[in-house]
């Protein structure tokens, strides 16, 4: 292949802006080493796609720049504050508790998994009590019903049909 037209095929853009196939990185490498030229091709190439980013480039709204720079000062104070009034500065990451069940396995467990486990198990105790004391109150009205019914029935008088 002509030199020249391997240049113009459009390649080294290809490659400087990231869309070259594989094969084609390869080739450029091989043809880099084959000619010295290409080195110069590619930082002309390099210079006339920044030239063109920058020529079309859309400057950002005006009272952006003082939108973050105000971020960055509360960011800046927040940080600040945490060092001064604390030796260890707010946890960003949640903790976790590692619980080693095996030889070389680790499960790692959220501190909220491990509140929300312990509610669910005092909200299952307190539901199994509340079961059984209601259990055995019907039992026990169940009996007093037996009682008052069965001195009921003698009163009746007998059905002679």
């Amino acid at each position: 292949m002509d030199l020249k037209n391997y240049i113009d095929s459009g390649v080294i853009e290809r490659y400087l802006l990231g869309l070259a196939t594989p094969e084609q990185e390869r080739e450029l490498m091989y043809m880099r080493r084959l000619h010295p030229i290409l080195e110069q091709e590619i930082a002309e190439a390099e210079l006339r796609i920044e030239k063109q980013i920058l020529a079309e480039a859309v400057l950002p709204p005006a009272h952006l720049k003082d939108d973050v720079m105000e971020q960055a000062r509360r960011y800046k104070h927040h940080e600040s504050y945490y060092s001064r009034h604390q030796h260890n500065p707010p946890p960003t990451d949640p903790v976790y508790i590692n619980i080693k069940p095996g030889w070389n396995r680790q499960i790692s467990v959220s501190i909220w998994w491990r509140c929300a486990f312990l509610a669910l198990c005092v909200l299952t105790m307190s539901l199994a009590a509340s079961t059984w004391y209601l259990y055995q109150r019907t039992s026990q009205l169940e009996q007093v019903l037996i009682k008052l019914k069965t001195p009921a029935e003698a009163l009746l008088p007998p059905s002679g049909h």
